[in-house]
């Protein structure tokens, strides 16, 4: 294969990927084996719905051009796999990568910058997302507080009357 079509390739394969991307993130591959990769590759996926990709930081970003994920340019150093997460648990994602990282004694391969919401975060940032809800649990404590505060407002209009005079009814 030409590296024309090679290249031509890779950016179709990024743009696929960025379609319900909802964070995206770069780590460090250097070191790490091709079965390294195959096994958080599926790691991934299985865990999360979150892809991998291998490939130069020039046609990811060529491919990344004019959209919102954009200001990952400056992370784009080095030898780096792109982490596409196509889920709203982010958490579970890099809970993953972590996981996997912290298995296989992989402590040279840091997560590098990311993109979230169109803001760009830098590696210290990672705890905060790392251990933010999901949407679901963030949905689930909205409705929660609803479900019992319109529970107690039924209830309050139920009661009897505090006079004792039930003789409206």
């Amino acid at each position: 294969m030409s590296s024309l079509r090679r290249a031509l390739l890779v950016a179709r394969k990024t743009k696929i990927n960025l379609q319900n991307c909802h964070f995206i993130t770069g780590i460090n591959y250097n070191g790490l084996t091709v079965k390294q990769l195959q096994e958080l590759r599926g790691i991934l996926r299985e865990n999360s719905n979150t892809k991998l990709l291998v490939a130069k930081n020039t046609l990811v970003f060529k491919a990344l051009e004019g959209t919102k994920w954009e200001s990952l340019k400056p992370c784009m150093k080095g030898m780096n796999a792109w982490i596409f997460v196509q889920t709203e648990d982010i958490p579970a994602a890099l809970k993953a990568f972590v996981s996997f990282q912290k298995e296989k004694k992989l402590f040279d391969n840091n997560l590098g910058g990311a993109v979230f919401e169109e803001k760009l975060y830098g590696p210290q940032d990672y705890k905060v997302i790392e251990t933010m809800p999901s949407r679901a649990d963030v949905y689930g404590v909205m409705f929660g507080a609803l479900h019992w505060r319109g529970l107690d407002l039924v209830n309050t209009l139920q009661a009897p009357s505090a006079s004792g005079d039930e003789s409206t009814a």
